[in-house]
């Protein structure tokens, strides 16, 4: 349903609060589609509102083509479909998640898999070089680009790339970002 970017935000933040402390990091659903897609959309539509602009957006949860759709009216009139896929996050972060829930401890760097008889995590804690974080942020955003870049969508549509990385502190590191992501 085409929503307000402002009430469409907060609906999206009241759904993720609710969610338990296993379900936001397990990524269960609906936790996985809440905090991949559609808290991303949320937050487009947010940055793109600005006096003089009305901007609407309604997600489409069917897991068909677009994941969403902005209308933006006022001094400029626009409307677009929104991809939006999420990077950052794999196997190793999912068993990271659970390895904390269970524990409430996991390693951040390391060697980390399921043993395949006992089914428990298996964890090393590894020292990983400063810029590591990046590199691997990069090559996700990288991999995930070109995944969504081979799919066919309709004209005009904008491909979000979200991830969550909180080391990206200043422009130094985006430009590290996005120097890693050119040459991943």
């Amino acid at each position: 349903m085409k929503t307000g970017a402002y009430e469409y935000a907060a609906s999206i933040e009241k759904r993720i609060e609710i969610l338990s402390m296993e379900q936001y990091h397990l990524r269960h659903r609906p936790a996985n589609r809440l905090i991949e897609e559609l808290y991303p959309l949320s937050r487009l539509a947010l940055a793109l509102k600005q006096p003089g602009l009305t901007v609407d957006v309604e997600a489409f949860e069917d897991s068909g083509g677009a994941d969403g759709h902005i209308w933006i009216s006022g001094y400029l009139t626009k409307d677009f479909d929104v991809e939006v896929t999420f990077a950052g996050y794999g196997r190793e972060e999912a068993l990271r998640s659970e390895l904390l829930i269970k524990n409430g401890f996991a390693p951040g760097a390391g060697p980390i898999e399921r043993d395949t008889k006992t089914k428990e995590i298996v964890a090393t804690m590894e020292a990983q070089d400063y810029y590591a974080p990046v590199e691997l942020l990069a090559t996700s955003i990288g991999e995930r680009l070109r995944a969504k870049v081979a799919k066919q969508y309709s004209e005009g549509t904008v491909l979000l790339i979200a991830f969550e990385d909180m080391r990206l502190r200043g422009r130094g590191w985006w430009q590290l970002l996005y120097t890693m992501i050119w040459w991943s």
